[in-house]
């Protein structure tokens, strides 16, 4: 489960990156390169069937998580502003969709490696 999650955030990742490559801030290409960074980490780490974390993947994994938070937020903001205008443009529909999407594969996937890092060391 962990290596599809990390397969399909990578994709997200380059979706997302793409949606946002004329307009992208300084805080979105940094979350974009810590997913895709921290996914590869993983999926190396899974090949080689260790379970080891590092610091910089413990780092990776951190602004991954603040940049879910930041993703989820912003979709949220911009499906509450459609709400508030009733203008639903297809546009901002599925940037809002690949928002949410994104964000609950990537605090999903967190969880996960997460918690079984956290079973292994123990």
């Amino acid at each position: 489960m962990i290596k599809v999650l990390s397969y399909m955030n990578l994709i997200f990742a380059v979706l997302y990156f793409l949606q946002y490559l004329q307009n992208g801030s300084t805080a979105a290409i940094t979350g974009i390169l810590a997913v895709v960074v921290f996914n590869w980490m993983v999926l190396r780490n899974l090949e080689e069937e260790q379970v080891k974390w590092f610091v910089v993947q413990c780092i990776l994994a951190g602004i991954s998580f603040l940049f879910a938070l930041y993703l989820g937020y912003s979709a949220m903001l911009l499906l509450i502003n459609d709400m508030v205008y009733n203008y639903y443009p297809l546009n901002t529909i599925w940037i809002i969709t690949q928002g949410l999407l994104f964000t609950s594969a990537l605090l999903f996937h967190l969880f996960l490696c997460w918690s079984e890092f956290i079973n292994k060391k123990f």
